[in-house]
């Protein structure tokens, strides 16, 4: 992605934040919204402890869900009216870049869990983002990546952000999997919620010394 696809991107998300939540309950986007959560909402532990990041939050949907289980979260996205929105919401939000860019100063990483929803397909290196993940991570910690699947509906979805400037990526459980371990992840299990949610649980793999 080009810096002024990126800049595109985060004026988007700025523009939509205080509204988000409430048009993706709605229609199509509702729709396939709580397909996604028949999936995801499954795959995070009913009881957790510990540190936990979202990675690429948006409005803290996710954020809250950690928060709920036991959690203790940190939330971080590109957009800063995104973060705004979830630190009005008493969670601790930083302002990051994942792929770009090194950990805010403060953010206390490394994370036994990180969960990352509806970012994957803006990376433009996708192992570089994965491996910015990884930094961020202990050696045993478990990461929930959720991207878009190729298919008729993703290919909806990108020709929706193209027409506003913004290009995304598709994915293939193949695809995922390849990328996740050239990361220092290793896949434990896939899920697909259809038409368009491929969910992917996956451990970190320990670091050579």
């Amino acid at each position: 992605m080009t810096e002024k696809g990126r800049k595109t991107l985060r004026s988007y998300y700025d523009a939509a934040a205080s509204t988000y939540l409430e048009r993706a309950s709605k229609g199509v986007m509702g729709w396939l919204r709580r397909r996604e959560l028949a999936v995801t909402l499954d795959m995070i532990p009913a009881r957790g402890s510990g540190k936990a990041l979202d990675a690429g939050c948006g409005p803290g949907y996710y954020s809250q869900v950690l928060r709920d289980r036991g959690f203790d979260v940190t939330a971080v996205d590109l957009s800063p009216e995104m973060v705004t929105v979830v630190q009005k919401l008493g969670l601790r939000a930083y302002v990051m870049d994942i792929e770009r860019a090194d950990p805010p100063e403060g953010i206390p990483a490394p994370f036994g869990l990180i969960f990352c929803a509806g970012v994957l397909e803006f990376a433009e290196d996708v192992t570089r983002f994965l491996e910015s993940l990884r930094r961020m991570a202990d050696d045993d910690a478990a990461l929930i990546l959720i991207a878009p699947l190729q298919g008729l509906f993703g290919i909806c979805y990108a020709a929706y952000l193209r027409a506003r400037g913004i290009p995304a990526r598709l994915y293939t459980k193949a695809s995922v999997a390849a990328s996740l371990r050239a990361a220092g992840f290793e896949p434990v299990e896939f899920r697909i919620a259809r038409p368009i949610c491929l969910a992917v649980r996956a451990k970190a793999t320990k670091r050579s010394k």
